[in-house]
């Protein structure tokens, strides 16, 4: 019997190019990876908002996993059986939320901002157009990258160490990224969402086969939970270095190197 084939990937800079986030040369492997009946699981930082947005433009309606692992997203009626996790229903998605909500998580940021006297600001004291400005999104962009669920990202202005020893300590972590910084639940988990997610397809499905795609160390949680890991190269042609992870590297910067693992899988 053929096992069901699931790709777990992240999306900046690896299906979407890391500079204009275009998913244009990735469109062709989507569609044979729909004809195929494999299923893409997108698996990042981004927000419920943004990924909806990307799921809709490439024909997917695929479970999804958010904002660094916080929570996982599958559309109603996806799976059959029933999900055996605690979960919160709306109207498109029964939710397993790993995260703690993005209430609290701004609570926790202003009340250790406050004490510290620090000036840092987040996605939640701009408008719009600042935020197009400092992420180079535009403006529909920047409106879906500000509709958080779980987590916060600081934007402009610095930290100090005791402001995240601080926030440690009530149960968050600060996840460096290329540009800004994010502060999430240390319950968010990439690694975990993903377990938890194959579990469910395994469930439905029976036997499976699961793949990750990355570009950076934010992936590794994720690679090390599926059967097949995998890294595209970097802009300077490199790929990232991962501690506990012998993932493979393919040869091509972000969609290029999407397109190269998704030839794999097919043959």
């Amino acid at each position: 019997m053929t096992k069901k084939k699931i790709l777990f990937t992240d999306l900046d800079g690896t299906l979407l190019s890391l500079n204009n986030y275009s998913f244009q040369q990735s469109l062709s492997a989507i569609e044979d990876l729909k004809a195929a009946g494999i299923s893409v699981v997108f698996c990042s930082s981004k927000t419920r908002a943004e990924q909806e947005y990307y799921q809709e433009a490439l024909g997917l309606n695929e479970p999804f996993i958010v904002e660094n692992g916080s929570g996982v997203f599958i559309p109603r009626g996806y799976f059959q059986k029933p999900i055996a996790w605690n979960t919160y229903v709306t109207d498109r998605y029964e939710v397993i939320p790993f995260g703690k909500s993005i209430s609290h998580v701004r609570k926790a940021i202003s009340s250790k901002r406050e004490e510290h006297a620090l000036d840092f600001v987040v996605y939640a004291d701009l408008p719009v157009r600042a935020v197009a400005d400092l992420t180079g999104l535009d403006e529909e962009g920047s409106v879906r990258a500000m509709q958080r669920d779980f987590s916060e990202t600081i934007l402009k202005g610095e930290v100090t160490s005791r402001f995240i020893e601080q926030l440690d300590v009530e149960g968050y972590h600060n996840i460096p990224g290329s540009k800004f910084q994010t502060i999430v639940s240390k319950t968010a988990d990439k690694g975990r969402a993903v377990n938890v997610l194959s579990a469910l397809y395994k469930t439905e499905f029976g036997d499976i086969l699961t793949y990750g795609l990355g570009d950076s160390q934010n992936d590794e949680a994720m690679l090390a939970a599926v059967d097949h890991p995998y890294l595209v190269q970097r802009p300077d042609n490199s790929w990232i270095d991962l501690n506990n992870v012998q993932a493979k590297g393919l040869a091509g910067v972000g969609p290029e190197g999407f397109s190269r693992l998704v030839k794999e899988i097919l043959e």
